[in-house]
């Protein structure tokens, strides 16, 4: 059986993950929130020129996701 952790990171190659309930279980997102963007240093159009998805409803930011956005960033910069 897979680790929580691991668990995390699989979901998190795959795309944005957000934290559910009271122990944070890690899940799959349908889209970085606006606050993980912000912290990435993208603004909301830009995400949208890059095809990045984006969830409009989430409010919460996960600091894997603002990463995870950051290294998108980089390669494409590339």
């Amino acid at each position: 059986m897979k680790s929580r952790k691991d668990h995390a990171m699989s979901l998190l190659t795959e795309g944005p993950i957000e934290l559910i309930g009271r122990r944070a279980q890690p899940a799959r997102a349908t889209g970085y929130s606006l606050l993980e963007l912000e912290r990435a240093g993208l603004a909301f159009e830009k995400g949208r020129e890059l095809g990045i998805p984006i969830d409009i409803e989430r409010t919460n930011g996960v600091g894997a996701n603002v990463l995870r956005l950051r290294e998108l960033m980089a390669s494409r910069r590339q």
